[in-house]
């Protein structure tokens, strides 16, 4: 089949002429570039993470009239905070704030599109795996399976705080009760800050205990 004939202004033209021998590369707000098809850890940048995941919004924008923006960074902060508040080890609440650290460099794809193109899965996963690396996160089924479940609630919450009224008659299937408090949206900026402090936080937490277990 005959490849379209492209204008030099074509998107995909320009996309192509950024194509290097490791693939196509995104600029990330501290200006690096970063290469989806071969994700490194030592081009991955909690700053860049924060800046993007504070500005990406949940649901796809899709937030009840009067929000404006509900951003995966606060989303991420809510589930390490709970984590916290209900007793868990540190490994998990520093888990369960990079639960969608990899969506800074994917963006914050619905679920719905990952179920009909599962390939993206692999790529998120590819990008996932550098992340953790390079933050120091650890990974294993328990410690997915309990950050999925407070996942799971802040959807819950999310639903009940920032969401329309289902009035289709579709069903949301079953659903964890919500939390109690009441979610608030915060600026990108603010939620960005918040990201941050809770990264360093918990880094050092994570740091400190590991050495201590190792002294033992």
């Amino acid at each position: 089949m005959d490849q379209p004939v492209l204008g030099q202004n074509d998107t995909y033209t320009r996309l192509c002429q950024q194509v290097t021998n490791r693939g196509p590369w995104q600029q990330t707000a501290s200006g690096r570039a970063f290469f989806l098809a071969d994700p490194r850890p030592e081009e991955v940048n909690v700053e860049d993470i924060a800046a993007a995941l504070s500005r990406q919004c949940r649901y796809n924008g899709h937030l009840r009239p009067g929000v404006d923006h509900y951003s995966v960074a606060q989303h991420a902060c809510l589930v390490s905070r709970w984590l916290e508040e209900d007793g868990y080890p540190t490994e998990v609440v520093y888990a369960g704030l990079h639960h969608d650290s990899a969506e800074a460099y994917t963006g914050d794809i619905v679920s719905q599109v990952k179920w009909i193109v599962p390939e993206f899965k692999a790529l998120e996963r590819r990008v996932e795996n550098a992340v953790f690396v390079a933050l120091g996160v650890m990974d294993g089924p328990s410690i997915a399976r309990t950050v999925k479940g407070y996942d799971l609630i802040a959807l819950a919450t999310e639903r009940r705080d920032l969401l329309s009224i289902n009035r289709s008659a579709t069903t949301w299937g079953d659903m964890p009760n919500p939390r109690f408090e009441e979610i608030v949206p915060m600026r990108a900026d603010t939620a960005r800050a918040w990201f941050l402090l809770q990264h360093d936080r918990l880094l050092k937490k994570v740091i400190n205990e590991r050495h201590a277990a190792k002294a033992v």
